[in-house]
């Protein structure tokens, strides 16, 4: 069982790298599909390196999927659960 991260951790590169992909992939005023650049371009205030660790994680997650190594776009299931209103902004 995971342990559940106490408080929120606004000064963690990744846990804010991840929460802007997130935001991202979900968007419905733009193509679903996202490039490295992409994303980078949206949420210039973090590192890329940050940027592309998260997008790592979230991969590992679930959270978002990837179309070749060219795009990233959010999973069935985040999409899902954005429908059910389960995510948050």
């Amino acid at each position: 069982m995971r342990e559940k991260p106490s408080g929120t951790p606004w000064n963690d590169a990744l846990w804010m790298a991840q929460r802007a992909i997130v935001l991202q992939v979900l968007r419905d005023d733009t193509e679903a599909r996202w490039t490295l650049a992409e994303l980078q371009a949206e949420v210039d205030d973090l590192n890329p390196h940050a940027l592309s660790h998260a997008l790592d994680r979230l991969l590992e997650e679930g959270v978002v999927v990837t179309c070749g190594a060219m795009f990233s776009l959010a999973s069935r299931c985040a999409l899902h659960l954005d429908a059910l209103g389960m995510v948050s902004i």
